[in-house]
């Protein structure tokens, strides 16, 4: 046990500083095309330099795909699934170096070209392939190194060791092995934790909200109230969005067959999204805060048009191969669904509509409420814990009522 805990110590705080690399290498990237929203060496008109940016992101998304469509993962679950294929020892063979390189670099071209996507898969893959790889170097399991470094990539993107821990293991398979991993995979979480934080000092995203109030019962009473309220148009949101991704899949092969030009389609339509509203470009986790101090100035029907192109954005990075997340662009479309319901209905608490929409988006797209807790804890002052536990409820309540017509998690097989 004390040669795991210290293989966790070093594998966790080698990872972490990876994962930390990876983030800034991402950031460079982005700050080398887009100024902000605008994109930077194009000349004309910010719609037009926006949409060629966006398609030429697609060429370069395409290329990566072009001959390994098929074996290269797309979104988290892809991700979450690969992770599950290398904790089964015995279910696939050892990662390839080709194929994590390959979705190492799509992740960095994805994201630094404006997808409507989040980090948090492409740091899984890195990650699991990075364990899979030293497991043995280090003359130990597959399962114990994939699970420590998921655990040491996670936390600084997390802010912390436990939803970095309860993410794959929430709904995962192989569950038996994950808990019995749990110490282990706290330490690789911190040591994490610590050496991203070495490597990107002062990263992270706190959202400034107005507080909520629970000082006296009838103040609980009505925050649980009015977060559940505004969690529902929060999780609707989500679930447009899990039970679209399937069938924008098939309608995208479907409309380009092939690799390439699929991708070049969903580079076209990310961008004129981006052209209409630049929110709606990167994964939504940085723009919170502006949406938050656009509050009573932005009409609710405007709200809902950002959610809707949100929504096409995220669907259309998902379902023509561009690589990354889910978490953060449903986190944007539940904040920015609640916000609605703010300026329909002023009675509204902005600081519990903000974080139980949030929260309920991301739960019903993830399908995991605690994972979806944890995770936006880093994102929220700790006061909103009673909105976030609120809305993950919701959303969870929300995937539950859909019954056997919720798409189930799929996966891809790892190489």
């Amino acid at each position: 046990m004390a040669r795991t805990l210290w293989l966790a110590l070093v594998l966790g705080g080698a990872v972490g500083a990876v994962a930390g690399l990876y983030l800034e290498a991402v950031r460079l990237t982005t700050e080398l095309l887009w100024d902000g929203t605008d994109p930077r060496l194009l000349p004309g008109d910010r719609a037009w330099q926006v949409i060629v940016l966006c398609g030429l992101g697609g060429l370069a998304v395409g290329a990566l795909r072009a001959r390994h469509d098929r074996d290269t993962p797309h979104d988290l679950e892809d991700a979450l699934d690969g992770l599950d294929d290398v904790v089964d020892e015995d279910h696939k063979p050892p990662v390839k170096v080709s194929y994590l390189a390959r979705a190492v670099l799509l992740g960095v071209v994805s994201l630094a070209f404006g997808a409507s996507l989040g980090p948090e898969a492409p740091l899984i893959v890195l990650a699991t392939g990075l364990g899979d790889r030293v497991g043995r170097i280090l003359r130990t399991s597959r399962s114990e190194a994939a699970l420590i470094s998921a655990s040491g990539a996670l936390s600084g993107l997390f802010g912390g060791p436990l939803a970095a821990i309860a993410l794959p293991l929430e709904r995962g398979r192989d569950s038996d092995k994950k808990v019995r991993m749990i110490g282990a995979s706290f330490v690789a979480g911190v040591a994490g934790l610590v050496t991203m934080l070495v490597v990107l000092p002062g990263s992270g995203t706190k959202y400034d909200l107005p507080a909520v109030e629970t000082d006296s019962a009838r103040e609980l009473l009505g925050a649980v109230g009015w977060s559940a309220l505004a969690a529902v148009p929060a999780a609707v949101a989500g679930l447009l969005l899990l039970l679209a991704t399937e069938p924008a899949q098939r309608w995208a092969a479907r409309l380009a067959p092939a690799t390439v030009p699929r991708a070049v389609v969903g580079g076209l339509v990310l961008g004129c999204c981006g052209a209409l509203d630049g929110l709606t470009l990167f994964s939504g986790e940085h723009q919170g805060q502006d949406l938050i101090d656009s509050a009573g100035d932005t009409a609710a029907t405007a709200l809902l048009a950002l959610v809707a192109l949100k929504l096409v954005a995220t669907l259309a990075c998902l379902s023509t191969g561009w690589f990354g997340g889910q978490i953060f662009p449903s986190v944007f479309m539940g904040m920015t669904a609640a916000i609605a319901l703010t300026e329909v209905w002023s009675a509204v608490p902005l600081g519990a509509a903000v974080a139980a929409g949030g929260a309920a988006a991301a739960s019903a797209v993830l399908r995991r409420p605690l994972a979806t807790v944890l995770i936006l804890l880093l994102f929220f002052p700790l006061g909103s814990v009673l909105p976030l536990v609120v809305g993950a409820g919701v959303g969870a309540l929300a995937v539950s009522l859909l019954g056997d017509r919720a798409p189930a998690p799929h996966g891809l097989a790892t190489p």
